[in-house]
């Protein structure tokens, strides 16, 4: 029985094949009958055909697509770490074979590929690449990684993305463990209308719509999960319809672009729930302050011009990279007297408090909590050029666990 959620195991477990060695880096099992080399190469598309190799190891077909069969015991030395029973099934959605009618036209230009097959638990091993003739692909199924029977090569499958080539894809609804999109993810998808984004997405990169067409649809299926949407930012009909009069980027209560005001800019949280990755990299203020209790992202503040950050007393989460890389950054001031978590990751990992600041500048941090949080202060990444001023109570642990000058507040 599945104890926890698919795309949570299925994150931490890529397989990634060592040759020869029988077990993978992330504690996989290959297959025993599979170390022969990759299924032999050929032109990937509509009309390839399955390898001798892939043939053996085809346990169903439905649709064009093909699985093999296994159980989760063969599948993960570890099943119980991703949530299964060694019993469980486990079915391996490794290729795509289309097949025609009588005039040549593609039978299957609209797939579905599923959760589920009678109970089992359905893995894809990347099986549509430079499948041009896919009109609309829906994929319930959590991606898993490469296989010595996977259509693509290793090398394929590492730099290229599950739908790279597909260049009339209109409809094109994401994995629940997508987590981040870049330019690779797209490639060549020119035909792009509709792209649903999945709840577990993180992170849409600037450059993600750049070797694609744009969508002229996005469907967040939660919006609040996200952290940098800076390609979506980049679709000229989706930042118009969000830009408010005073030039901010607002969806679903999330502050996406703060816009160019200039002096003193002021974030109330009471409105803004969330406030994303880059959103002042537009801003000319100065100071920059943040009321209320709006969940902070990373890179958040990356790339401002502010000399001043100051954020007010119901903030005690610093996130990863929160503040990023700032030529002018000169102040923090963390109003909170609850205790600080510094560094927190889009995992729940603490990672300390690290800056990016030119070697030449110096960054004052005004602390007013004396409440100490040793998990996360030990994790900081800063140096000397980094003055802390504390409450007198917690200088003593500032100075042991950081590089920086700690003084008294």
């Amino acid at each position: 029985m599945k104890k926890i959620l698919l795309g949570m195991f299925l994150a931490t477990a890529a397989i990634f094949v060592a040759t020869g060695s029988g077990i993978d880096s992330t504690g996989n099992k290959p297959t025993s009958a599979l170390d022969a080399s990759k299924a032999e190469e050929e032109e990937h598309g509509p009309t390839s055909t399955l390898s001798p190799l892939q043939k053996e190891m085809l346990s169903l077909k439905q649709d064009g697509l093909c699985y093999y069969k296994t159980t989760a015991g063969d599948e993960w030395i570890h099943p119980e770490k991703y949530g299964f029973e060694a019993t469980d099934t486990i079915y391996e959605l490794f290729a795509f074979e289309q097949e025609f009618d009588a005039n040549g036209n593609p039978k299957y230009t609209d797939i579905v590929v599923p959760r589920e097959i009678d109970g089992g638990t359905v893995i894809d091993c990347n099986s549509f690449y430079n499948h041009y003739e896919i009109k609309s692909l829906r994929v319930k199924a959590a991606y898993s990684g490469w296989r010595v029977y996977s259509t693509q090569s290793y090398e394929e499958d590492y730099v290229e993305s599950r739908v790279s080539g597909c260049t009339n894809l209109e409809y094109y609804e994401m994995a629940e463990d997508t987590v981040y999109l870049d330019k690779w993810k797209l490639e060549g998808c020119n035909s792009l209308k509709t792209v649903i984004i999945p709840k577990g997405m993180k992170e849409i990169f600037a450059n993600t719509f750049s070797r694609c067409k744009k969508p002229e649809k996005v469907i967040f299926k939660k919006f609040s999960n996200l952290e940098i949407i800076g390609g979506v930012k980049k679709i000229p009909w989706w930042r118009k319809q969000h830009t408010k009069k005073n030039g901010m980027v607002i969806y679903k209560n999330c502050l996406i672009d703060a816009g160019k005001r200039e002096g003193t800019l002021t974030i109330r949280g009471n409105k803004i729930k969330k406030i994303m990755g880059n959103t002042f990299a537009n801003s000319k203020a100065e100071t920059i302050k943040v009321t209320g209790a709006p969940k902070l992202c990373m890179w958040t503040f990356d790339d401002c011009n502010a000399k001043k950050i100051i954020l007010g007393k119901k903030i005690n989460v610093i996130p990863y990279r929160c503040f990023g890389s700032n030529d002018t950054l000169k102040e923090i001031h963390i109003l909170s007297k609850r205790k600080i978590i510094w560094g927190v990751d889009s995992y729940g990992n603490d990672q300390g408090l690290h800056m990016c600041i030119p070697s030449s500048e110096k960054l004052d941090i005004y602390i007013h909590s004396d409440k100490f949080h040793t998990g996360s202060v030990k994790k900081w990444g800063c140096d000397e050029r980094v003055t802390v001023h504390v409450p007198k109570k917690v200088m003593a642990k500032y100075r042991k666990y950081t590089k920086c000058k700690v003084v008294a507040l």
